[in-house]
Order: structure tokens, then C-alpha cells, then sequence
């Protein structure tokens, strides 16, 4: 019998899942990306129960850039070789692709409970752009074409922070001396929150919860300064007001870049998990904000996914391509 094998490859968890080819689902996992020191090792330990990996056609979405037959975790050092692993776990077919390459075919798969409308826009005939942070921020824009759509994935996550007030600028200036590049991954994903809560306690020298940097220190920061954003710590919510107005600011540069007349999507766990602060944020004051552009930027429509499992959706439904084709 034939079966899918996919992958979401991200820099704090990988979520895995065999099925069938028509669609029922043989095995599943969700495992902590740290915890293996590279994908090999965790794909043994998930395909520990199948004894015959023959006729298994694999997609594994990587959360970093993809050059032919190999793959590198930008927030993990893991690198993958789809010949390698073809040959170690005798599979029949193994493709790599970008993570958000696989979320933009999986947004085909999504049903409209499935999609919340932030801004209805003008939806018409033209591209889709598709941005998501999370451990990183990723991009990619659709096209659409008589086979569906075709969807190209970017690094544009990694391009230079622009501060749009004074706040921001010091954000910049603080970031700059770290690292000396500032991209919006810097500032708009898990470590990104992260670094805009400690910057606005030192810079604004406001007072800390000592519970929430208890939390910070125990579990994932960025999970704790949102639980304690939702319970209105003034801190935990002024770092989260900042993080989205800036994430809405980039998904606006997205848009200008793509023009995405049938939508620009937000994807990523950070927006989905937090949607009420997200919806009492200025995102979409930032998104739409472009001086001239303005009434063209209310035009597009942004729509939020809250289905978790996208990325592994998408990376189902390119395994299946390949096995047909």
C-alpha cells in the first residue's frame, strides 16, 4: 500500500504524520525540535514502528531555506539531505520544501471556519501572500495558474527593520549594537517578544511582574508574556501592543511588494494563540498605514488562520503531487 509521509520542520517543534493515500492517518507526532540534535534521529524514533518504509512518499517543510536536494533549520543546526535520507530509511521518494511553501498549498485545504476575516477588503482575481511568526517570521506569495495556485516561498522575514516611530528607533539602535543587522525576525517572533519585553522594562523602566519573569525563566518566554498580557500585566501588554503593531507593519510591506488582491494571510502560532490582544492591537492601523498607499491598502483583504496544522497539510498535499506525478 502507498503512503504520505509529512513533515513540519520548525525551530521549536516538528509535527509528523503518516497516512495513506487516501487520506487516513496511520501515525502522528508532535516532538520538541531541541530535544534531538538533528532531524535523522528523529525520524528514526517516529518510524520505529513501520517495517517496510518502501512505498512511502515524503514532504518535509523546513523552517529555513531549501537549495535543491538540500536544507538548513535557521533556528536549529540541523541540516537536511533529501538523497541521504531517501537512502538511509529506504523510503521511495523524499522532497524538502519551505515551510511556508508548504502553508500556502495548505491554505487550499482550509475550510471558512478555519479563516477569520480582519479586513474584508476587495477580494478579487490576483496573488495571495501568506506571513506567519513563530519561532521565525515566514513569508511566501501565491500564484494562481490553471492547476491551482503555485506558491513561492521567501526569506523576506530577514529583511531590515524599518522603527516607524521613536520607540521603535531605539528598539533598533539597542538591536543594532547586538547583532549589527536588524531584520524583522528580530522583533517580529518568539525571541523577538522576548526582546521587546526586556527593552520597554529597562527602556520605560517599568515595573515587573516578578511572576511573569519567574514564568519567562521556567517555560517558553514569549508563552508567558502572553498568558500574562491576557491577564492585563501592563508590561506583558505594552510588549505585546508593540510586537503586533510592528508584525502589522511588515505584513503591509508584504502586501505592497505582492499586492495580494485575494488575500494576505496570517499564519504562525503567535497571532492564532493571542487573538483577542491581536484583535485590540493596532495591527491593521499598521498594516494599513502607507501614506499614499492607505486606501489601497484597505483593499486587500487579511484573513487569520486558525488551523494549526497548515504547514502539515501543505506538505501532505505536495507528498500526494509526488506520488502522482
Amino acid at each position: 500500500m502507498a503512503y504520505l509521509l509529512a513533515a513540519d520542520i520548525g525551530g521549536t517543534k516538528t509535527l509528523m504524520q503518516l497516512s495513506t493515500a487516501a487520506g487516513e492517518v496511520v501515525l502522528a507526532e508532535r516532538y520538541q525540535s531541541a530535544d534531538y540534535p538533528d532531524f535523522e534521529q528523529m525520524l528514526s524514533a517516529f518510524l520505529t514502528p513501520v517495517t517496510d518504509c518502501r512505498e512511502i512518499t515524503a514532504c518535509f517543510a523546513v523552517a529555513g531555506p531549501v537549495q535543491g536536494e538540500t536544507a538548513r533549520v535557521t533556528n536549529l543546526p540541523w541540516q537536511l539531505n533529501s538523497l541521504e535520507i531517501k537512502a538511509r530509511f529506504d523510503l521511495k521518494q523524499v522532497m524538502l520544501c519551505n515551510d511556508f511553501e508548504a502553508v500556502g498549498y495548505g491554505i487550499e485545504s482550509l475550510s471558512e471556519d478555519e479563516l477569520l476575516v480582519l479586513q474584508a477588503g476587495d477580494e478579487r482575481l490576483g496573488p495571495r501572500a501568506v506571513i506567519g511568526a513563530g519561532t521565525g517570521l515566514g513569508q511566501a506569495y501565491l500564484i494562481a495558474n490553471d492547476n491551482g495556485w503555485q506558491v513561492y516561498p521567501t526569506e523576506g522575514g530577514h529583511s531590515d527593520f524599518a522603527p516607524a516611530d521613536r520607540t521603535q528607533l531605539r528598539l533598533f539602535e539597542h538591536l543594532l549594537e547586538r547583532f549589527g543587522h536588524v531584520s524583522y525576525e528580530r522583533v517580529v517572533s518568539g525571541e523577538g517578544l522576548v526582546t521587546i519585553y526586556n527593552f520597554l522594562r529597562d527602556y520605560r523602566q517599568l515595573e515587573e511582574n516578578p511572576d511573569c519573569r519567574v514564568a519567562m525563566v521556567n517555560d517558553d518566554g514569549a508563552h508567558a508574556i502572553s498568558v500574562f498580557a491576557r491577564d492585563r500585566d501592563p508590561l506583558a501588554c505594552e510588549a505585546m501592543a508593540m510586537f503586533f503593531s510592528i508584525y502589522g507593519a511588515q505584513a503591509g510591506n508584504l502586501a505592497l511588494t505582492v499586492m495580494p488582491t485575494a488575500g494576505l494571510y496570517i499564519a504562525g502560532g503567535i497571532a492564532a494563540k493571542n487573538l483577542e490582544l491581536l484583535e485590540q492591537s493596532n495591527f491593521l492601523e499598521a498594516f494599513n498605514s502607507k501614506g499614499r498607499m492607505q486606501d489601497l491598502m484597505q483593499g486587500i483583504p487579511v484573513k487569520l488562520v486558525l488551523q494549526p496544522e497548515v504547514g502539515l497539510n501543505g506538505a501532505r498535499l505536495l507528498a500526494a503531487k509526488a506520488m502522482y506525478n
